[in-house]
């Protein structure tokens, strides 16, 4: 999958080519109203801590912390003394992974790879030495940890594809003696899941179709024990084992649209639903930290919500609602106790906040609700614009959940200047949350419209298939939300730009390629410029599962196929495009190759439009460092203020140093 634009203003990226056309006039330049610019000093700096998880035994705090530009992790005790500090060179797959606790409560797992390109190693840090392992140094392999457990807590099963980059297979690692022992040599499945005594018993297939088929793998031989069909692939998947190994928890669109929350029981083969929404799909919340039973589902529609599928937290959640009545909350952690969590609320104005909640699981009733910190307390002295859940009607008429921000100075019945901001996937989505990158394009005095186009996940297995083969019809999602931003009096309609990362990349680029009398400039982040050569230059390992972007763009493997990836190529429709353009691309990227830029760059050269090209050596798919992230965005900034006259702060010297960025060719 490309980029997942939760947490966009921490992930951008690193290429840059700025087009200009002819002698079009800059709207005119307005002075920013006194006292109301967010700096991106604050607004684009990593939160001051975050990635925050407690101990299974509840005695001990872990988070990220900044030091400086870069990050390191703070362990603190119950009561907030700091233990120990370590420091991590990379930041990036903790957006992803998170920090991962071994049941000795003094162990933890991070995920570090080089220079953005995933290739992930297993770092363990040890709470009461200080000592760092590196548990993986294995170059050029990704690993990632695949079932820890308080059975064996000082060992863990990983997976890692250092025999073969195409197969991940799964291994037995003591943190101890850094053993690493094969436990299973994979040549065939797509994902495996273990249980708690660390046996393997659930492997995944993706067939030739696309559709995934389940192995039971406790016995001599696999045994085929389900087949998903390709339509319910992207919102069916099996999640994990109960402790007593027993029953399989999953989540089944099989004869609905939208999916539930299943339990299979793996001795009776028989099933049974715990949850199902009528109107989206759901995801797992919580569960029993000692039984592992799910308690609470989230169900996010228009906004998320928490639901509770065992009575036996039910007064647990409803005192939480009480406790945040003008915002969400999340349950992190749970110690194996049950009588302390760890507790996130969060909203679309203001940033993280974490506490600490204490209850009595026997009596099952609330004690208290401490509160521990803000993920980034300076946020909180600037003026933030909410954000307003939409459903706008495609022309075709699905319904479009879309998000819409209004700028700082919005004034009701004057349309203005608007962003289209397209998320990346295409297999994920938006939704009502704190977003850095909205907030200070909200800031410089542009309204955000964010839209689910079809293929978006969450919306029920009919919306995503949709998409399959019809990247015409997301181009025209996203056009139909344009035009009702213009309808409604929210946009100027030649004062609209498009902007996105990864699949969102390539909607700006097709935006302004197939329909460019629609978006005035757009900004493209690592966004696939031809669908042949993308599909060719993906990592090996997604090799196994590429049948779903065949199905999406076009099959390589057949002349029809590559006919429809390049009708739907924007590299094909260069000399259509007549509007301003920025591109960004990653040069470690694996997902999207740097030479998707090249060959846009190549192709407007050819067509006559001028390109500065600007590289950032030490970035992958989206990037992280802090220097990189605020040099990238002054740059977006003022591009968006020269072409749409919004405000921009002025690009200062001392803000871009560290940034690796290299001027190859013209000039900012």
């Amino acid at each position: 999958m490309l980029i997942n634009m939760i947490g966009r203003a921490m992930v951008c990226v690193g290429m840059m080519i700025l087009i200009t056309q002819g002698d079009a006039k800059s709207p005119v330049q307005r002075k920013y109203p006194e006292g109301t610019l967010a700096p991106r000093s604050v607004l684009l700096a990593k939160p001051d801590r975050f990635c925050v998880t407690m101990s299974h035994d509840g005695s001990k705090i872990a988070y990220v912390a900044r030091k400086g530009s870069e990050v390191e992790v703070h362990i603190l005790d119950r009561n907030g003394k700091l233990l120990r500090k370590f420091p991590i060179k990379s930041s990036r797959s903790l957006w992803e992974c998170g920090l991962t606790w071994m049941f000795t409560d003094n162990h933890l797992l991070v995920l570090q790879d080089k220079n953005g390109d995933e290739n992930y190693q297993i770092l363990c840090f040890d709470v009461t030495t200080g000592e760092s392992k590196n548990l993986t140094p294995f170059d050029g392999a990704k690993c990632h940890p695949n079932r820890v457990n308080r059975k064996h807590p000082r060992e863990l099963i990983i997976s890692c594809n250092k025999r073969d980059p195409k197969w991940f297979d799964a291994y037995r690692v003591n943190i101890d003696s850094g053993k690493v022992d094969l436990v299973f040599q994979n040549d065939e499945y797509g994902d495996f899941i273990f249980d708690s005594d660390f046996h393997l018993r659930i492997a995944t297939k993706t067939m030739p179709d696309g559709s995934e088929e389940l192995y039971d793998m406790s016995g001599d031989k696999p045994k085929l024990f389900k087949k998903t069909p390709f339509e319910d692939s992207k919102n069916s998947c099996p999640l994990y084992f109960s402790f007593d190994c027993k029953t399989l928890y999953e989540l089944d669109s099989s004869g609905s649209d939208k999916n539930a929350l299943v339990a299979y029981d793996m001795e009776n083969k028989t099933s049974k639903v715990l949850f199902r929404s009528d109107l989206v799909d759901i995801a797992l919340d919580s569960y029993d930290p000692d039984s592992y039973a799910p308690q609470a589902v989230s169900v996010d529609y228009l906004k998320p919500e928490t639901t509770v599928i065992d009575d036996r937290i039910s007064k647990d959640v409803e005192y939480l609602k009480s406790k945040f009545p003008d915002c969400y909350f999340a349950i992190g952690s749970r110690n194996l106790k049950d009588n302390r969590w760890l507790v996130i609320s969060y909203s679309d104005v203001a940033p993280s906040k974490y506490y600490v909640y204490e209850r009595d699981p026997q009596k099952r009733v609330p004690l208290s609700l401490k509160y521990l910190f803000s993920s980034q307390p300076e946020l909180e002295k600037y003026q933030l614009q909410k954000m307003t859940p939409v459903v706008i009607k495609s022309r075709d008429g699905l319904d479009l959940v879309c998000y819409l921000t209004k700028s700082f100075d919005f004034k009701e019945g004057r349309p203005s200047k608007m962003v289209v901001l397209v998320h990346g996937g295409p297999w994920g989505r938006d939704d009502l949350c704190f977003d850095k990158e909205v907030q200070l394009l909200a800031n410089r005095g542009y309204s955000v419209l964010q839209i689910n186009y079809r293929g978006s996940t969450g919306f029920g297995k009919a919306f995503i298939n949709a998409a399959n083969g019809h990247l015409d019809a997301i181009r025209n999602d996203i056009v139909d939300g344009a035009n009702w931003a213009v309808e409604n009096k929210i946009a100027d309609r030649n004062q609209i730009a498009i902007m996105g990362a990864s699949f969102g990349g390539y909607s700006t680029l097709a935006g302004l390629a197939f329909t460019p009398d629609v978006f005035c400039c757009g900004v493209d982040m690592v966004g696939p410029s031809n669908w042949l050569t993308m599909v060719n230059t993906v990592p090996k390992y997604w090799i196994p599962h590429m049948i779903s972007w065949y199905k999406l763009v076009g099959d390589p493997r057949t002349a029809e196929g590559r006919a429809m990836a390049m009708t739907n190529s924007p590299v094909s429709r260069v000399n259509s495009i007549k509007k301003p353009l920025i591109i960004f691309q990653g040069e470690h990227d694996p997902r999207v190759n740097k030479a998707e830029s090249d060959q846009m760059v190549a192709a407007m050269r050819k067509n006559g439009l001028d390109a500065t090209y600007v590289s950032y050596p030490d970035e992958g798919h989206g990037f992280l460092r802090e220097p990189n992230v605020k040099s990238y965005f002054a740059i977006t900034e003022k591009f968006l203020s020269e072409k749409l006259g919004g405000w921009h702060e002025p690009i200062h010297d001392k803000e871009l140093e560290g940034s690796s960025h290299k001027i190859l060719e013209g000039k900012i």
